[in-house]
């Protein structure tokens, strides 16, 4: 049976990782970036008026998500949101955003590390 080489390599390619500032964890890769809205990249506040520059991610596998969703105050039109928080240290990292037909991760830049 033939080798695909060109398949072998690409599946062999370390995926580049996103890790938690905090604690190092292997959170999300460059691979998951997505755009949402147009652009990978927000920056918005909370009611607080503490600002978040997010970045939109597919899949975030060192995440664990926390809390009952909510709309309240979401970010993006559609989508009901949780907490994101590090499954290993528990820092939060962002957020779990949920649509009736997609899901993402907006997670805060500030407190990633690549």
């Amino acid at each position: 049976m033939p080798v695909d080489k060109e398949k072998d390599e690409r599946s062999s390619k370390p995926r580049e990782a996103i890790f938690c500032r905090a604690c190092g964890n292997a959170v999300t890769s460059r691979d998951e970036k997505i755009a949402v809205g147009g652009s990978h990249a927000h920056t918005f506040f909370n009611p607080a008026g503490i600002v978040f520059e997010l970045g939109c991610f597919r899949r975030a596998p060192g995440c664990r998500n926390a809390g009952r969703p909510t709309s309240e105050f979401t970010w993006f039109a559609g989508y009901v949101w949780r907490f994101a928080r590090c499954s290993n240290c528990r820092a939060h990292l962002g957020w779990f955003f949920e649509g009736r037909d997609s899901t993402f991760f907006g997670l805060i830049l500030a407190n990633l590390q690549e």
